[in-house]
């Protein structure tokens, strides 16, 4: 088959992206966007390689049961979400297949079945924070999405995954934007001065956290701009806005945020609750976009970690400290380790707002510096890395302390069962794995996984 060409196929297994993956009786792999599995439907090729193909749905002639009319009118367009088309029971199966999917074909190995997908309180208007990519031309900015395997904006007026009270914002950020007349960043030539803007918001203080994006520091006229043109109409529609920054990111790449960010008003500092914590975190943080599911999975990861004679834990990537509140309830004392400089501030300042400074050591600096040194003793780690997973240094250092059990928190199902085969190898097994949608009408999908020493 050639690009362009179509053929009428039946779809399989949903893929890591989303696609429904269908065979043509050669054997070609074709990854379908907007199918789902077990439909019968007309194929066009879009892109071909040797070993696989992309294409489009043209006719579908048996829809599956539980297709569904995506809600948003860019659904297609944008690239934000993924499986808008999908029932939402559908969709928390499909990541559960996902997680599933993973470990058949990665970790290769027996291991315990995956508890079915844990469903978000909100399918829709979760988020609490999106960085919007701005394009276009001085004083005609645009703002919106990436569409689907590329760089393009798609021009976006309104978010419905976003909180309800601010899903609205991107056609007012485009609006004083354009008022500024600050010309947007160009990824090709790298002219051009905002890259993106970042709206965080919470949902337990209603506050909203504004942060813009630039390629350069800005000047003092730039900065005026910024404060007489772009502030007053965000501050006019949203009175609880606590604070503006401006971040720097002068790096070539897709890389979003910088490592050094200015308050323009405010405290520079949004706060959000999970359960009974309340956490204090800045433009570049880590925190979890859906906060009420956030509460859930913490609770499952502290229940995991959690043991007999209140042992003292290891807790690796950190962050701001959300997770290591919870797991200071199962637990005498955590050691936490983080590498992000303005995240090991705010984690100390949530520690002791909830009053658990006496309970929480704080190590800073990379894991990969820390794990070395640490003495045996500690009979559960936690461990919370980034989309690549643990390194096998990381790995081998967990491994090294001999705990009882390692919790792996994970949001990359590929990167868990890689690292689960090395931990098989070093002696540590699954013994409960389960997922959570995070993430509703994306594929992305949350994972924890349970392992324990063999000899123990």
């Amino acid at each position: 088959m050639k690009t362009g060409e179509s053929i009428r196929l039946q779809t399989g297994k949903i893929s890591s992206d989303g696609s429904a993956i269908a065979r043509t009786p050669e054997g070609l792999v074709i990854f379908v966007p907007g199918a789902l599995p077990g439909e019968d439907l007309d194929v066009r090729l879009s892109f071909r390689k040797k070993e696989y193909a992309i294409g489009s749905p043209e006719k579908i002639y048996m829809p599956s049961p539980r297709r569904t009319e995506p809600f948003c009118p860019l659904y297609g367009a944008c690239g934000g979400c993924q499986l808008q088309h999908a029932t939402y029971d559908l969709q928390r199966e499909l990541k559960w297949s996902i997680v599933n999917d993973a470990f058949e074909r990665i970790y290769k190995n027996p291991y315990p079945e995956i508890s079915p997908c844990s469903g978000s309180p909100l399918e829709k208007n979760y988020r609490n924070k999106t960085s919007f990519p701005v394009g276009g031309r001085a004083g005609s900015a645009i703002l919106g999405y990436y569409s689907r395997r590329s760089h393009d904006i798609v021009e976006t007026a309104r978010c419905p995954i976003m909180a309800k009270d601010v899903e609205e914002a991107p056609e007012l950020f485009a609006y004083a934007l354009r008022s500024s007349g600050l010309a947007p960043y160009n990824e090709k030539t790298g002219k051009g001065m905002i890259r993106h803007i970042i709206l965080r918001y919470s949902f337990s203080t209603k506050d909203i956290l504004v942060s813009i994006v630039t390629a350069k520091k800005a000047s003092k006229e730039e900065k005026k701009l910024i404060i007489e043109k772009i502030l007053p109409p965000l501050k006019a529609t949203y009175e609880n806005l606590r604070t503006m920054t401006l971040n720097y990111n002068p790096s070539r790449g897709n890389v979003i945020v910088g490592k050094n960010t200015e308050t323009l008003c405010g405290d520079g500092i949004i706060e959000e609750d999970l359960g009974p914590f309340r956490f204090r975190y800045d433009t570049t943080a880590f925190f979890q976009v859906n906060p009420l599911q956030a509460v859930r999975l913490y609770e499952k990861a502290a229940e995991m970690a959690s043991a007999e004679g209140n042992d003292p834990i290891l807790e690796l990537y950190s962050g701001i400290g959300s997770l290591t509140a919870f797991l200071c309830r199962h637990s005498s004392s955590v050691t936490a380790v983080e590498e992000w400089a303005p995240s090991v501030e705010r984690m100390r300042e949530n520690m002791e707002e909830n009053g658990l400074s006496g309970k929480v050591r704080v190590a800073a600096g990379p894991v990969e510096n820390h794990i070395r040194s640490f003495p045996k003793g500690f009979r559960t780690i936690v461990v919370d890395p980034p989309r690549t997973g643990c390194s096998r240094e990381v790995l081998a250092g967990m491994m090294n302390l001999e705990p009882e059990k390692i919790v792996y928190v994970s949001c990359n199902p590929a990167t868990l069962a890689r690292d689960a085969g090395l931990l098989l190898e070093g002696g540590y097994e699954p013994v409960e794995i389960c997922c959570f949608d995070m993430f509703p009408q994306t594929v992305h999908v949350e994972s924890i996984a349970l392992f324990r020493r063999k000899n123990t």
